[in-house]
């Protein structure tokens, strides 16, 4: 998986032999992420042991957006036909939500579903190396450019953290959820230079089936994520 990694980037930063002129930029985002396909769901229920005060999440693969943060930097190529040869390597945090509706409570004398509130993140934390190319247009007062390539996301860890009441109590869950080890998404943005601050908006759809290992039923779920970001140019 490195190697991929690495070898990817050598190929793009090895095209700047190419070009006029480097930027090198640090960036923050936010913005919402969720879950797409037949697996992804709006609503769904708490699997709890009551012996063991232990639960999960029955379908945690939401297709409510969630709140999502990361920082990256950025290698950017301008040639002198305005073409742009760029590589973003960061970090995010990726959250996606799906409400909770139901606890199925079970115990050595129970055995029930009853109606319950609240919600379960999963919190998927990345490590991303995303290769573009693009094409901007300048004038004397700032840079518009467009964006495309593969964001490669390397997984460390995904969390899954839910929370519900019902009439009597209130119920937990924290489990790791971890089912793939790269998520692979076509991704594409706009944006903005002015002296050396910036910003832009972008699109990204997973390839990456979350559920490809599990058995039974119609197991599929994608990734989707607007970015948000800001930009600070630091050299040219």
């Amino acid at each position: 998986m490195n190697i991929k990694l690495i070898t990817v980037l050598l190929l793009f930063l090895s095209l700047n032999i190419f070009g006029q002129s480097i930027e090198y930029k640090l960036q923050a985002n936010s913005g919402f992420f969720r879950f797409l396909g037949e697996s992804a769901e709006e609503t769904e229920q708490i699997n709890y042991n009551l012996d063991k005060e232990d639960g999960y999440t029955n379908n945690p693969y939401g297709n409510k957006y969630g709140l999502s943060y990361g920082i990256s930097a950025n290698i950017t190529k301008i040639t002198k036909k305005n073409l742009r040869l760029g590589i973003d390597f960061g970090y995010e945090v990726l959250i996606s939500r799906i409400d909770i509706k139901a606890v199925w409570q079970h115990a050595d004398n129970i055995n029930e579903t009853i109606s319950a509130t609240g919600k379960s993140n999963l919190n998927s934390s990345f490590l991303n190396l995303f290769p573009s190319i693009g094409y901007q247009i300048s004038n004397s007062f700032f840079n518009i450019f467009l964006d495309g390539g593969i964001d490669f996301g390397y997984c460390l860890n995904s969390i899954e953290k839910g929370n519900a009441y019902s009439k009597t109590r209130e119920y937990e869950t924290y489990r790791d959820r971890k089912t793939v080890e790269l998520d692979v998404r076509p991704r594409i943005q706009i944006g903005i230079q002015k002296n050396k601050v910036g910003g832009y908006i972008g699109y990204s759809k997973g390839l990456t089936n979350y559920k490809s290992g599990y058995i039974g039923g119609t197991n599929e779920a994608y990734s989707e994520m607007i970015r948000m970001g800001i930009t600070y140019k630091l050299l040219n």
